[in-house]
Formats: C-alpha cells, structure tokens, sequence
C-alpha cells in the first residue's frame, strides 16, 4: 500500500509540474514533452529560478563596490564605448551611515571599473541628499541614458539619525529622472515629480523604487512600489502592505496616470526591476517583503497583468564555488546586467552581510550563459 501511494503521489506531483505553454515556463524557457526546456541563465521546473554561478570566497566577501566603510546599496551598471569601462550608478549613504538611516542620508554615487564584476572604484557623487533608487536605463529614440530615482528636499544627517515616522505615516518620496548623452555626463537637474502619490486610504500612498519600460513607441511603463499611508491601520493595510504597481505615459517624461486602483502583483514585494524580453515577454525581479530572505519573480505577457510574484528566484545567501555557503543578513535590490545578445549576465545586490539594514556593499554575481 504504502508503495503504491508513492507512486500515485509521485505521478500527481508530475502532472502538476506538467507545462503545456511556454507561460508554464516562466516565459523563460520552451515547453518540450510537457517538461520546461530553461534558458540558459534560469533554473527550476518552472524555469523560475536564477541559475546563478557560485562565487569564490573572495568575490563574496569583497563585493563588486566597496567604498571605504560606507553603505552602498542598489546598483546599475552599463559599458560605455567612450572609454571602455563599466560605469554604476549606485545608492551610496553619506557620513558613512549604515542603511537603517537612508532618509535622508542616501546620495546617487557615480564609479566605473574595467570588468563587469568590479571592483569598481568611486568617481563622483552624482546627486547629493537626498536621492535614493537609481534606476539607469537607455532611450533609443532620443539616444539618451534615463537615471530614474528618487528624491526629495532634505539634508542629510551628520549623526545618521533618519526621518521618523509621524503616528505611522512615511515620507512623501518622489519619483523623478535625469538625463544625459553619454555615461560620462553632464546629467540634467532631476525632473519634477512623475507619479502622483495615491489618496491616504490608498495603497500607494507613497511610490518608491522606480522602473521603467520604454517602449519603441514612446510609450512607458513604469513599475513602482507602492506603500499605504499608515502602516498601523488594518483597514488599509488588508493583505497586502507593499506590493507593486504601474504607471502608463506616453512618453518617459510623462504625463502618468495609473491605470489601475490595487496592485499588479498579488504578493507582498517591493524593489522591481523589469525587463521587456523581445522573444518572450515582460518580466521582473523583486524583492519579497514578506520573506526578506528570497528574491522573487513575475512575468506578464502584455505588462500589465502578471502572475503572482510569489516564485523564489534565489534566496540572500550565495553559494561559494567550494561548495560552501556564504549568508546575508538581506540581499535586496536585484538588478539585472544584460550581455551584447540582451541575455541577463549577471545579477547585482545591495547586501547587509552583519545586521539586518545595518553597514552594505554591492555584490555581483555572474548568471550561467551555457
């Protein structure tokens, strides 16, 4: 008995994993015989899963930016033909203030390195307190780099002391652009605010962490997290208290609206980094607020309606390449590096290796390409 119901379990677990579409596969792979086929850089039945490289102890431990002992966090990088370097824009706190304090003491740090891995070395403050969230993309009909951010009208601390919250309510952040033709600069003056914020029942009532789409039309999508007035307050709290939404316009400086009242994703993530694949459709990496141990994955086939968000991509600890893991307290931020065939190559994370928001660095890891 007991080895017939291993194999009636065994047989529902495969008819469950079954694919029948390449949608089955995360958009990441083909569907061959009902078994997903991955692409190169995923992993897993459903071709959800990062399949990373390990790292030696050194590249873990060293990271792809260190500067000095202050705290990075959240970088993107592109090669810039002018010189031959990779150039990172990347969160970085002033007076070397650790992450628990990045309002208002988080700044936009320009650094550039001769491999993709790093390490990179420190070049310029690009954008002084307070800037946070770079998110560094190209338009090919303007020819220009976008660095999308955040920002608001606050100086930094020298103590490191942060904004407190007042009875609950979170800071009105902004989401804002600058733009330049060439890597190298001159950037523009960020732009005014893009996204409204919601009403203060809303769940959007503040937007952060910007990433946009630009489609070859102009059009743009811009993916942001959303977060409600008062943390505190079941009623607008529900099930979901950070989650992921979208913001439509015609062109990347705007106007936006935003074409739905709740949520794209219906899994608590935050930290969205989205991607258009030409052969397979959109998709986009997140950071799981309910688990802040896993990086998460969704996809869509038109980029508005997304599967849950819920699948595990990795997880905060990296596998080193004697088999040994190497454990961080968080691993956020996923930013993705795409190679010259627009293939992700490796991925890049803000990671607290002591304290959780405590002291950071940037860490690159390559994906496979086999």
């Amino acid at each position: 008995m007991t080895k017939l119901l291993n194999v009636l379990l065994a047989a529902a677990v495969a008819s469950s994993s079954a694919c029948t579409t390449s949608s089955d596969c995360g958009l990441n792979g083909d569907c061959v015989d009902k078994t997903c086929s991955c692409d190169p850089a995923w992993t897993g039945d459903t071709c959800t899963s990062l399949n990373l490289i390990p790292l030696s102890a050194e590249a873990a431990e060293d990271g792809a930016y260190k500067h000095g002992t202050s705290t990075s966090w959240g970088a993107n990088v592109a090669f810039c033909d002018e010189d031959n370097l990779y150039h990172m824009f990347v969160s970085e706190m002033k007076s070397n203030c650790t992450l628990s304090s990045w309002i208002p003491n988080s700044q936009i740090t320009h650094a550039t390195s001769k491999n993709i891995s790093g390490p990179y070395e420190f070049r310029e403050t690009l954008f002084d307190t307070f800037h946070h969230n770079p998110r560094l993309t190209f338009d090919a009909a303007s020819g220009k780099y976008l660095l999308f951010m955040i920002g608001g009208d606050l100086d930094g601390t020298e103590d490191c002391s942060g904004i407190p919250d007042s009875d609950g309510e979170l800071y009105d952040t902004r989401i804002v652009y600058s733009e330049s033709a060439s890597l190298n600069g001159p950037w523009t003056t960020p732009s005014e605010p893009l996204v409204e914020r919601g009403a203060e029942d809303a769940w959007d009532y503040v937007v952060t962490n910007p990433s946009p789409i630009i489609h070859s039309d102009g059009t743009t999508y811009l993916y942001y997290r959303g977060t409600p007035k008062y943390w505190d307050d079941d009623s607008l709290l529900g099930e979901l208290p950070e989650s992921v939404g979208v913001a439509v316009a015609p062109h990347y400086s705007g106007p936006y609206t935003k074409p739905f009242s709740s949520p794209i994703l219906s899994y608590m993530n935050e930290d969205p980094f989205a991607w258009f694949d030409p052969s397979r459709g959109y998709k986009m990496l997140t950071h799981g607020r309910d688990d802040p141990l896993n990086t998460h994955y969704a996809y869509s086939s038109d980029g508005l309606n997304w599967s849950s968000g819920s699948d595990v991509a990795c997880n905060a600890n990296v596998t080193l390449d004697d088999g040994t893991i190497k454990v961080f307290k968080n691993r956020e931020r996923p930013q993705i590096y795409f190679d010259d065939e627009g293939q992700p190559a490796y991925l890049f994370n803000g990671v607290c290796p002591d304290e959780h928001y405590g002291y950071a660095y940037t860490l690159s890891q390559p994906l496979n390409k086999n």
